[in-house]
């Protein structure tokens, strides 16, 4: 069996993929832990202090320590001397070695990812054997003479550590591994409420717009899941449908009470208890199997930000959002319009005559948002002064540079008074002016309150199919687009090019492989695209794609605490990324960087990431933006990224004022 110290890395998890059978412990757990009980021993990458001294009594166990893991083992037999900080997070870094032992077989200089800033330096010859140094003379590797123990820099987790399985693989050599039998997995069995399903499908090119329209009329809840750029191969379903119905029900829940208020037809009443936990016991399925990929029934709604709180072990919230940290609908109707097919399904649950108040509903001729000659002026403002978010940015870089953090996602908040605007029209000229494969439109006017949330979201953060496919695209980078062909070009491939924009996007690759590496089967995690330009309406992003198998028995429910709240949003690692946005950040997000979409039957889900998103909460208006914050940021360029990617929602307001 190999232990597995948790260093408070982000890549820890995807480690244990590598190694097989582990026994996983935290930085604290290890004075505890009877290392006879292993072969194998490594730490991994972070910036928990890891107290080694159980390792100094077992020198001929092999123990592998990983960026801040193989600076603790150096000082465990004496050497402290670093180098001048090298952050150079998510960019490779040549290994001068050897060719022997952690190294046999691999090229005369090899790349591997480095998360750790620091670099040892001049080590004593005569209690370390140098096995690997970088340009500088700093060591990159060594082994403690006399021992079986070894510290890297590098990071053979990282996904473009592209000989790192080789160098875990001659680690494990050292030693002989025991077989270790598989653990039985039992699958789950959850006894849920069924209803018959109705269905009705009609074909025609249908006007989502004046469908949603005439569908949410004197309905307190409704909920518009929209491909608004299906029109540009973006996207190829669109969902809505309301509260309308005895079986639905609609549930608000507040994170710091745990209280959970449920409305279910007329029928009114509060409890204590997780929403999520509300969500995966309350799904109600068809008596029948629906042949439909997608959805086919369940909840829709949002998860906010704050709700971190209960998915991040030990995280405490210093803000408490101003709306609801969840809102979900599970409807009894709803209808689905495929825009290949040009075809609409009708859904009802146990009722076949709410199919004909969904018909009446359908639009099938052609409208458009109308033009606006001029835009008003907006009269509102941001959390944080230009300077003000520029200081924080360069509070971060501190962190950076110490290596406490590889990359932290800073964002800010705009508001104004919302009085008069009509929230559906202005997510009209919203999904007009910006049309995103992810957009929707919310609305919640149960429990006296007055919210809508209007997002046209690039971004998806989560989706499982019926057969346990789990996929994430998470962005970074983001350039404005140019209405000069050519340029518009450049400006793309420029942004593909860039050696900052790429480090940011591999990090959150590697925090996002690491999550889902807790609730997927072992080496099914693959990137089968790495860092694609997509381009949108008004902006070209660099794109990820990542993919894993759905463990046996885990829900969709549990994936989402799993990686929740999503790592382009955080920073790598999570936890510090959550700690320090707490304190930089002048308040809480709220729905803004959460996860909007769908859990439903067969164990799918489809969610985005709260981003590009206009929050109206009675009469108030809200915008979050910002952006990733790397070593190489600029704050004046940071700052103004925000306000790109405000731009588009910003324009949308000022046209409908």
């Amino acid at each position: 069996m190999i232990l597995v110290v948790d260093n408070h890395g982000f890549t820890t998890r995807i480690l244990t993929h590598q190694l097989g059978a582990v026994h996983l412990v935290t930085a604290a757990e290890l004075l505890a832990v009877d290392l006879d009980n292993y072969t194998h021993v490594v730490i991994g990458h972070g910036s928990a202090a890891v107290d080694l001294q159980p390792l100094h009594e077992a020198p001929n166990l092999p123990v592998l320590a990983i960026g801040a893991g193989y600076q603790h083992l150096a000082a465990l037999y004496g050497h402290t001397e670093t180098t001048s900080a090298k952050p150079v997070y998510g960019q490779p870094v040549t290994h001068h070695h050897c060719g022997a032992e952690l190294f046999a077989g691999l090229p005369v200089d090899v790349k591997l990812i480095s998360y750790h800033a620091w670099r040892l330096h001049r080590m004593d010859t005569d209690r370390f054997a140098i096995h690997a140094t970088g340009a500088d003379d700093a060591v990159l590797a060594f082994r403690v003479q006399g021992t079986n123990h070894w510290g890297l820099h590098g990071d053979p987790a990282a996904l473009q550590s592209m000989v790192g399985n080789a160098v875990i693989n001659n680690f494990l050599a050292l030693a002989p591994l025991a077989p270790t039998p598989p653990e039985p997995i039992s699958p789950t069995t959850r006894r849920r409420q069924r209803y018959e399903v109705f269905t009705r499908s009609i074909v025609g090119e249908l006007d989502t717009s004046a469908t949603f329209a005439t569908l949410q009329e004197d309905t307190s809840a409704a909920f518009w899941l929209d491909s608004a750029s299906a029109h540009r191969g973006q996207g190829d379903l669109t969902v809505m449908g309301t509260n309308n119905g005895e079986l639905s029900q609609t549930i608000r829940w507040n994170v710091t009470t745990n209280a959970l208020d449920v409305v279910a037809g007329s029928d009114a009443h509060q409890l204590t208890g997780d929403v999520l936990d509300y969500l995966e016991e309350h799904l109600w399925e068809p008596t029948a199997v629906v042949d439909f990929d997608g959805f086919t029934g369940g909840w829709v709604g949002y998860l906010g930000y704050e709700a971190k709180q209960a998915t991040v072990p030990g995280h405490q919230n210093r803000w408490e959002a101003t709306t609801p940290d969840a809102y979900w609908i599970q409807p009894q109707t709803f209808l689905r319009y495929d825009h290949r097919e040009r075809s609409t399904t009708l859904f009802s649950y146990h009722d076949p005559a709410l199919l004909d108040t969904l018909e009446a509903a359908l639009v099938f001729e052609s409208s458009t948002v109308s033009g606006v000659p001029e835009r008003a002026d907006i009269a509102g403002q941001w959390r944080l002064s230009a300077a003000e978010y520029e200081d924080r940015v360069g509070r971060i870089q501190e962190l950076l540079h110490a290596g406490t953090a590889a990359g932290i996602c800073l964002t800010d908040t705009f508001s104004m008074d919302a009085r008069g605007l009509d929230g559906l029209e202005l997510y009209g000229r919203l999904r007009a002016n910006n049309p995103a494969p992810y957009a929707g439109y919310l609305r919640f006017n149960t429990f006296d309150d007055s919210l809508e949330v209007l997002s046209a979201s690039p971004e998806k953060y989560l989706s499982i199919d019926a057969a346990g496919t789990v996929e994430s695209k998470p962005i970074k980078g983001t350039v404005a687009r140019s209405s000069d062909p050519k340029q518009d070009a450049e400006v793309a491939a420029s942004m593909a090019a860039d050696t900052k924009i790429q480090s940011e996007n591999l990090m959150i690759t590697d925090l996002l492989r690491d999550d889902l590496a807790t609730v997927t089967v072992p080496t099914t995690v693959q990137v089968p695209k790495l860092m694609a330009v997509e381009s949108f309406a008004t902006v070209h992003q660099l794109v990820t794609t990542v993919t894993g198998q759905l463990l046996p028995g885990t829900s969709a429910v549990d994936a989402l605490k799993a990686v929740f709240p999503g790592g382009s949003m955080t920073g790598a690692p999570k936890n510090i990324s959550l700690e320090t946005l707490d304190a930089l950040e002048a308040g809480p997000r709220g729905i803004y960087s959460g996860a909007m979409g769908w859990l439903g039957h067969r164990n799918t889900a489809e969610l985005n990431v709260v981003i590009r998103t206009i929050i109206i909460d009675n009469e108030q208006l809200s915008i979050g933006a910002g952006g990733a914050v790397v070593v190489d940021s600029d704050p004046v360029a940071e700052e103004q990224e925000k306000h790109l990617k405000a731009q588009a929602l910003m324009h949308s307001i000022a046209e409908q004022l």
